[in-house]
This record gives C-alpha cells, sequence and structure tokens, in this order.
C-alpha cells in the first residue's frame, strides 16, 4: 500500500510540475480521468496534479473529496445535437452566459469555428453586457491555428478572450509550441499527465535494510549484479545538505541511525559513484527530511492541508532546488552521498559475502 500511495501519486506530481513549468503563465487543468487507470487514478491523480502545480480539474469527484475546483467546457456531442453549429454556440452562450469557453473545431476551425463563435460574442453575449471567455481547439497543427485564431479574435476586439487547447500535450510539445510562438493561454491536458505516458512509471522499491535483534538492528544487505540495485544497509537518518551561501541543496545524505553528524565544520562523506575520492561539506546547513508518523503505536503526525503541501513543493522548486536539476532535457543528478560509517558497513557486508564455486 506504501508503494502503490508513493510511486503513483508522486509520479503524477512529478509529470504535472514539469507540464505546468513548461506552460508558464499559461493555465493548466487537468482533464484525464476518461483515460486513468481507475477511478481511484483519476481521484487521487487529480490530488497529485494539484500537488504538482495544477489549479483545476474536469473530475468533479476529485472537487468534492479534495476542494479541487472542478471546470470544463462543452463536448463535441453539444455542437453535433444542434441543427447547426451557431445554433450549438448560441444556446451554450445563453445557458452559461459568465463562462462560454465555445469549442471550435468540430467541423472547421477557420472557416466555420471561429466565425460562428466571433458572431456569438458579439450578437449573444455583448447585449448581454459579458464577454466570450474562451475558444478551444483539440486538434490539428496547434502552433498555427493559436495564432491564427488570436489575431482573428483581436481584430474583432476580443483580446481578453482566452485560446484553451485540450490536447495529448506534455511539457515536452509545450515547449516546441512555446518555440513556435503559439499564443495559447490555457491548456487542458489529459492522458500524458494522468498516466504520465512519456515516462509512465516510478521506480520506487521496499527492501528490508534492518533487522532489530534485542535493542539493536542488525543491517541487512541486497546485492544485484545492477550497482544501483544494491541497497544501502541500516537503520538510516537522511539529511538535505544546503549551502549557506546560496540556499540551494547541494546533495542528500545518508547517515546510520545511531550517528551524531557534526556539522559545524567540514564534514567528510563518501560519494558512492566515486568512493576514491576525498570529499567534504564546507559551509552547510543540513535539514534531517524524516518526520514522526507513528509513536508507541499512535499516530502522532500533524496532516498539511492540500494547499499547504501545494504550497511547500513550489517553495521547495522555486527556493531550494536547483534549475539545472529540473531541467527537461540532461538534468544535472541529484546526489546521494553516505557518511563514512554507512559506507564501511556497506562494505563490510558486501566483504562477507560468500561465493559458492
Amino acid at each position: 500500500m506504501l508503494l502503490i500511495c508513493i510511486n503513483f501519486q508522486s509520479l503524477i506530481a512529478t509529470k504535472a510540475n514539469r507540464i505546468s513549468r513548461a506552460a508558464g503563465d499559461a493555465v493548466v487543468m487537468e482533464f484525464g480521468a476518461r483515460r486513468a487507470q481507475g477511478p481511484d487514478a483519476a481521484v487521487w491523480g487529480t490530488r497529485a496534479c494539484f500537488i504538482g502545480g495544477v489549479e483545476t480539474t474536469a473530475t468533479v469527484m476529485a472537487d468534492q473529496q479534495f476542494g479541487v475546483t472542478a471546470v470544463g467546457t462543452m463536448a463535441h456531442s453539444w455542437v453535433e445535437f444542434f441543427p447547426s453549429e451557431y445554433e450549438s454556440f448560441k444556446a451554450y452562450a445563453e445557458i452559461y452566459p459568465d463562462n462560454s469557453v465555445l469549442l471550435i473545431d468540430t467541423f472547421d476551425i477557420l472557416e466555420s469555428g471561429l466565425p460562428n463563435a466571433i458572431k456569438v460574442a458579439h450578437e449573444v453575449l455583448e447585449p448581454m453586457g459579458k464577454r466570450l471567455k474562451g475558444v478551444r481547439i483539440d486538434s490539428g497543427d496547434l502552433a498555427y491555428f493559436s495564432k491564427e485564431i488570436r489575431k482573428r479574435l483581436d481584430a474583432e476586439g476580443l483580446q481578453d478572450c482566452s485560446v484553451v487547447v485540450s490536447n495529448s500535450v506534455d511539457e515536452y510539445l509545450i515547449d516546441s509550441l512555446n518555440k513556435q510562438g503559439a499564443k495559447i493561454n490555457s491548456y487542458g491536458v489529459g492522458e500524458r499527465m494522468i498516466t504520465s505516458k512519456s515516462d509512465p512509471v516510478f521506480g520506487g522499491v521496499y527492501k528490508l535494510a534492518a533487522v532489530k535483534e534485542g535493542d539493536k538492528f542488525v543491517p541487512k544487505i541486497k546485492v544485484s549484479e545492477n550497482v544501483e540495485k544494491i541497497t544501502n544497509p541500516g537503520k538510516k537518518n537522511v539529511y538535505r545538505i544546503y549551502s549557506k551561501k546560496t540556499g540551494y541543496a547541494i546533495a542528500d545524505l545518508l547517515t546510520l541511525a545511531d550517528e551524531e553528524p557534526d556539522f559545524s565544520d567540514s564534514y567528510p562523506f563518501v560519494d558512492p559513484v566515486k568512493p576514491w575520492k576525498n570529499m567534504k561539506f564546507r559551509n552547510i546547513e543540513a535539514k534531517p527530511l524524516q518526520v514522526t508518523i507513528f509513536k508507541d503505536g499512535e499516530y502522532v503526525y500533524e496532516q498539511p492541508t492540500l494547499k499547504e503541501i501545494q504550497a511547500f513543493v513550489k517553495n521547495q522548486l522555486k527556493n531550494e532546488i536547483w534549475e539545472e536539476e529540473q531541467r527537461f532535457y540532461n538534468p544535472h543528478t541529484h546526489f546521494l552521498d553516505l557518511s563514512q560509517k554507512l559506507y564501511d558497513t556497506k562494505k563490510e557486508l558486501l566483504g562477507g559475502i560468500e561465493v559458492v564455486d
């Protein structure tokens, strides 16, 4: 259960954050329920998207359970139901005058959908003292269409009308659209966010690290032909190491639980990838990352609100984690280092393994 919660929600929150950062000032909405891998994935995935930086969702149950604001626009079926596209837009605007976002790509974006939307804006909404909130497209050359739509809307005095895209987009496509000068104000992102389609597995694992015998924890290790799968043994503490000069995180540090590391001067550590190097932290601040959840069988943790969790994530990424580690392409490694005592324990266990010929 722990792995289910951590792996899935960390995966979706990470993907949502990447998409939100790529979108910049554009609004990102979660539109993925129909492609989510089950009802729980849809609802809890929306919660994860909110933590990652997405503010709204089309999943109404996520609004009911978690308070993530539910939003939506019309469906293609709405447009098809009426005798004409204009009549469908007119009816929608009369029902939702304060929130009219019209779907203009059911038939032809530039020759039919956009002209009819503009006509409804002038003939239906403006006499009511209302404004057309947006037009939405789902397909085609998004960069080209968004620029053409923006041009025509501005020429009609509809500068405040948003161009909304609901499409299979992710951070890579959004980055490409930005480079092409696309004029998109809002993205409704579905399958590529709720399933993290481009990278759909978060590789968290759960391995035995120690066994309690009497009052002590005896360290245990799992060995693999793949070096990255060899576990770090023992009951441990984890610290995030910050530079006092910049305030940004340098690395994370694992120590054995019974260690009391002294960070007041220089602190020697081991880079497990390059253990031969003589490495030391200097002029740093170390923050313990573990928090007590249960104590003596009782739940003692004060659960933050969803908005507090989202704010925590935003602050971490903006003020504590280097931009270079957040790049979409070739990101810098976030280092995980070991105390000398932990590294020595690991070497001792590895050295004690018997190999039968």
